[in-house]
């Protein structure tokens, strides 16, 4: 039976400081604060009382000090404060220093620039004929296209099986392989019928002009405003092991839930080389008139 409410589970790195205690039954301390958080605070105010004590800003007037002491203890409250993952704002002072300068928040593309910038942001050695990917970490990766099951109309019954396929398929994935889900909004894919449209002029009989004119022109509508001005919703499946064999164990787990069973997974395509170039350069160049929006999310 599907369950009605989701909780994100406490993660299994979780250490002795991550541990949330509650300091009084009510009042806005009743919230229980990890360990973590309260020696910060505790050590925060030993630090800003010694520095206004025992450093140069003691002799400097009461008015300085009692504005250092504010200061101070606004910033270990600011930086002592919790993220939604539970970790204190600190944490991101690394992240920030490091984005500071110039050269690390700009990019050069050009032919003539140095390619070792770009390459640290994609990290992707070579994509194979077949569609694999080399990452510089030494992983594999493959992109496969992916057809859903979820809707706005469906029944609750189908709702609750879909719900309870999902629980029961992330039960036995295997953590050496990462499962990333991209859902973009591109052009729609119009390979079957241009391939139909060519077969179809290759079985004329007949070459006459006014039906070679009629193809061109279906062909012409297929390329230029079916798949170039009309956009769909397109999901992909980025598969990522640790190794060959992770990413051959996690193309086995979802090849036997396509084959088990249309509830999570209806249709699974995996592209090679020429299919996964475009669908990642979409977040490292993106396509002219603004017509993809990628939208990426963690399984």
């Amino acid at each position: 039976m599907a369950k009605m409410s989701f909780k994100v589970p406490s993660s299994i790195s979780r250490s002795f400081l991550d541990h949330e205690i509650s300091l009084s039954k009510g009042g806005w301390a009743a919230k229980p604060s990890p360990l973590k958080q309260l020696l910060f605070f505790g050590g925060g105010g030993l630090a800003v009382l010694w520095a206004s004590t025992s450093t140069f800003i003691s002799s400097s007037g009461p008015v300085f000090i009692t504005l250092f002491v504010i200061w101070g203890l606004l910033a270990v409250i600011y930086f002592g404060g919790l993220m939604k993952t539970k970790e204190l704002r600190i944490r991101k002072v690394p992240a920030f220093l490091a984005y500071l300068p110039r050269s690390a928040r700009h990019v050069l593309t050009r032919r003539s620039s140095n390619p070792s910038d770009f390459h640290s942001i994609v990290g992707i050695n070579d994509i194979e004929e077949d569609g694999r990917i080399q990452y510089s970490d030494g992983s594999q990766g493959q992109v496969i296209l992916i057809v859903g099951s979820a809707s706005y109309l469906l029944f609750d019954e189908d709702r609750i099986s879909i719900l309870d396929r999902v629980d029961a398929f992330w039960r036995k994935v295997d953590t050496n392989c990462e499962w990333s889900f991209i859902t973009t909004k591109e052009p729609q894919r119009v390979y079957h019928q241009v391939a139909n449209l060519e077969a179809r002029n290759q079985a004329l009989e007949v070459r006459d002009p006014d039906l070679i004119e009629l193809q061109n022109e279906q062909y012409d509508i297929l390329t230029r405003h079916v798949g170039g001005k009309f956009t769909s919703i397109h999901q992909y499946l980025l598969l990522k092991g640790t190794s060959a064999d992770a990413l051959r164990r996690g193309h086995l787990v979802l090849q036997a839930e396509v084959e088990g069973s249309t509830h999570m997974i209806r249709e699974a395509t995996m592209l090679d080389r020429d299919e996964t170039l475009p669908m990642l350069r979409v977040f490292y160049q993106g396509i002219d008139h603004g017509l993809v929006t990628p939208r990426a999310s963690l399984g």
